[in-house]
């Protein structure tokens, strides 16, 4: 009789720690995660500017991230990093998404998009003495011509597939001012890059912009979002993230946030 008492006691005390274990979990999870989320992104003049330790001084997407991390009393932890390397650790989890970037399949692999923050589309760029000036609007209207593209960035699967599809004639640089020199030397005849980004790339050399003249090309408007990574924490406030994204939009903030010098400390240099 003692034995069978004992026994029951036993599995009573088993079956109490189990349920205990149970609740402590399901109230793990819902505790908060005190670590920062950590965003990277490339040193991506206007959007992001980076210090000599990687820490990120500013830029739209930078003030775009901070006034999340405002609304949403989530914090953040903001690094600027080489791009081949931000896309592999948001592809590893090592870092919780990255700050801005557009769709493409490749992407989607390792991150779930936020609703976009704005919309922008890459544009022809030539020299203005350029026999080819036109616009062009089909990927078949490329032919013919030395196209300049920026290593790591994304013109989207619809080029992609045409490039191969078509033969185009493409040759990468590493930045975006790069290959605008390309361009006035005549070593490409075609340079694809948006517009914003384009401007304040030549912004410190107006001789150099005066040189060039932009006209449509085959590409639609593109959303540029916030990318939570998979392997991350961030996921989880997807939600949260596209909530304070549509109040900014609606209140104006994202507009107010793109008329603001995307650097203040560099007009006091």
């Amino acid at each position: 009789m003692a034995l069978s008492i004992q026994r029951g006691i036993r599995s009573a005390l088993l079956v109490a720690l189990i349920i205990s274990g149970l609740s402590l979990s399901a109230f793990a999870d819902d505790e908060p995660d005190e670590r920062p989320l950590v965003f990277c992104n490339s040193h991506w003049p206007p959007f992001s500017y980076g210090g000599p330790s990687g820490e990120a001084l500013g830029g739209y997407a930078v003030r775009f991230l901070q006034e999340i991390s405002a609304r949403t009393q989530i914090p953040m932890d903001l690094k600027i990093l080489p791009w081949r390397r931000c896309l592999f650790f948001a592809r590893q989890g090592e870092v919780d998404g990255i700050m801005m970037l557009t769709r493409n399949r490749e992407r989607e692999a390792f991150l779930t998009m936020t609703n976009a923050l704005l919309s922008d589309s890459n544009l022809l760029w030539y020299r203005k003495d350029s026999e080819f000036v036109a616009d062009r609007l089909s990927f078949e209207d490329l032919q013919g011509m030395t196209i300049g593209l920026t290593s790591g960035f994304n013109y989207g699967d619809a080029f992609a597939r045409a490039s191969e599809q078509l033969g185009l004639d493409t040759e990468e640089s590493p930045t975006i001012l790069s290959n605008f020199r390309k361009l006035d030397l005549g070593r490409v005849d075609v340079f694809l890059v948006n517009k914003v980004v384009a401007e304040y790339s030549l912004k410190a050399d107006p001789l150099l912009r005066a040189r060039f003249t932009l006209r449509q090309g085959p590409f639609p408007p593109v959303g540029f979002h916030i990318g939570l990574a998979k392997n991350g924490q961030g996921i989880r406030h997807l939600k949260a993230f596209n909530d304070a994204i549509s109040d900014m939009a609606a209140l104006g903030v994202i507009e107010t946030i793109l008329n603001e010098d995307p650097l203040p400390s560099a007009s006091g240099s």
